[in-house]
């Protein structure tokens, strides 16, 4: 038998506030079932006055394992325990560090309402651990209400090939400028274009601007070797119009909380709506037909505007089946006065 602890993140903590060590908990659930060890027990504790979270597994971790633990969006140190108690001693465990571009990326931006990177990270985590697909394949993940790029920024981190659909033309064009600039600051090897994605007419043409960059000129000789971004400004119920069928492992996205601003639903006449009902309704047909067998999609919203359950139902409906089991019922948290986050994972079967 083999306890590890976990130090969270100080940034973790600074989000979430007192809910922090439920949500990784949850997390780290996920992550425990594709560990090469069986787990015991997942749980946290105070350490001289510091908390962590702690793992108790049946044998020794493994560095594929390692691996694992170490993208966890909470995880800041790992330490294997001596003896039976953490008073007895505890020994730092080297972490992986195969970060394609530095999360640095994603930290840099500040905006008016932007989600924190912590929080998207774990949603791709909970994303890729929830899916059939593994994080040393080739994923493609879809950001459909993208805004200036934090989670499609957190997917280029992992070496992920991202894209996404904001309906919002300035936000398109800063996160275009933003990752163009980053790319050359960081002097990656690239290439940037646009081309029609949709439309017939130059009036109604629908486009996206797309990059082609690897860490190296070596690698980017090779164009199995590169990595892609793309944006797309446009509605996220036409997905299926911008990409190819079952083109996508993952689909993630935060959706407007209704706060700072609303939703773009069907009909973009109506303006903005709290309700994220009628986002999601209008815009799962096109999303199911872009995701492959064996992809989720997760969303996170206010729950406060929308019950899960009634969200649950228009997944259900359409074909999908929603994990609503431990530790998936266990994201919810307080973010504010005005907003209760929570997410909900879907998987195309």
């Amino acid at each position: 038998m083999m306890k590890y602890l976990i130090l969270q993140n100080p940034g973790h903590n600074r989000v979430y506030y007192k809910e922090a060590a439920g949500l990784a908990v949850a997390e780290l659930s996920l992550a425990a079932k594709r560990l090469s060890v069986g787990c015991q027990k997942i749980d946290f504790e105070d350490v001289c006055g510091v908390r962590y979270i702690t793992i108790t597994l049946d044998d020794e971790l493994s560095t594929a394992d390692i691996a694992i633990l170490s993208r966890l969006s909470f995880t800041f140190a790992i330490f294997n325990q001596f003896g039976l108690h953490a008073d007895d001693g505890l020994a730092p465990i080297a972490m992986m560090r195969d970060k394609y571009i530095d999360d640095k990326i994603s930290t840099i931006q500040r905006y008016a309402g932007k989600t924190n990177e912590l929080f998207t990270k774990m949603m791709v985590n909970v994303a890729l651990l929830a899916s059939d697909f593994n994080y040393d394949e080739s994923i493609n993940l879809l950001d459909p209400v993208a805004g200036r790029g934090t989670t499609l920024n957190e997917a280029t981190v992992y070496g992920f090939n991202a894209f996404g659909i904001e309906i919002e033309a300035k936000s398109v064009h800063e996160n275009q400028i933003f990752f163009k600039k980053y790319l050359q600051n960081e002097r990656y090897k690239f290439l940037a274009d646009k081309r029609m994605v949709h439309g017939k007419a130059k009036g109604d043409a629908i486009y996206m601007h797309t990059f082609e960059y690897a860490a190296n000129k070596e690698l980017f000789k090779d164009k199995a070797e590169r990595k892609r971004l793309g944006l797309v400004c446009g509605n996220a119920q036409n997905a299926d119009k911008y990409f190819k069928k079952n083109c996508f492992n993952i689909i993630v996205g935060d959706l407007p909380y209704g706060i700072a601003h609303g939703n773009a639903g069907a009909n973009k006449s109506t303006g903005g709506t709290r309700n994220p009902s009628e986002l999601i309704q209008s815009c799962l047909p096109a999303w199911k037909t872009v995701l492959k067998k064996g992809g989720t999609i997760v969303l996170a919203w206010n729950s406060f505007v929308a019950p899960k359950n009634k969200l649950a139902d228009l997944f259900v409906k359409e074909g999908f089946k929603v994990l609503n089991k431990a530790p998936y019922d266990n994201f919810e948290h307080q973010v504010d006065k005005a907003i209760k986050r929570d997410i909900i994972v879907a998987k195309k079967c």
